[in-house]
């Protein structure tokens, strides 16, 4: 059963924290990395009593004021977010990186606290990306570690 259940929590870690997690500030200036990114991303979960490591995909969004964002563009996972207290993260040089903490109420495991640290490193036309940190759910822990690499596309 938890197998199953661990499968779901992934979409809503470590990378995705970009979305809105504490991070460099914006320069207001423009980058050459703006853009779109597609790759895969490889995860390593351990958690009641399993390790597992699935791939999925990854897409990086740049905007031209740096503002950096991560998801997975296949992601089914149902649960909610609350993201209300994190900022937005930019790309400071050729690196993204953002660290903090949320939760997460995950249908079929409850409300998890989440910590996480992440960073994607860019050059001309491609991503690097890696993140790790530990899910506090109602059935205990689950660690995690992501690392990928993501082409630009657009």
């Amino acid at each position: 059963m938890f197998k199953r259940s661990i499968l779901l929590i992934p979409a809503l870690f470590g990378l995705v924290a970009l979305a809105g997690c504490s991070g460099s500030s914006s320069s207001g200036a423009s980058t050459a990395y703006a853009g779109q990114y597609d790759g895969t991303l490889t995860q390593r979960l351990s958690g009641f009593g399993e390790t597992l490591t699935q791939t999925s995909r990854i897409r990086i969004i740049v905007g031209v004021d740096g503002r950096v964002t991560a998801f997975d563009p296949n992601s089914s996972a149902q649960g909610q977010c609350n993201l209300n207290s994190v900022k937005p993260v930019y790309i400071s040089g050729n690196t993204a990186s953002a660290s903090g903490s949320y939760s997460c109420n995950i249908a079929g495991i409850g409300n998890c606290s989440i910590s996480t640290n992440a960073t994607i490193k860019f050059s001309n036309d491609a991503a690097s990306a890696t993140s790790n940190g530990v899910a506090r759910c109602p059935q205990g822990e689950v660690q995690f570690a992501e690392s990928g690499y993501a082409k630009k596309t657009v």
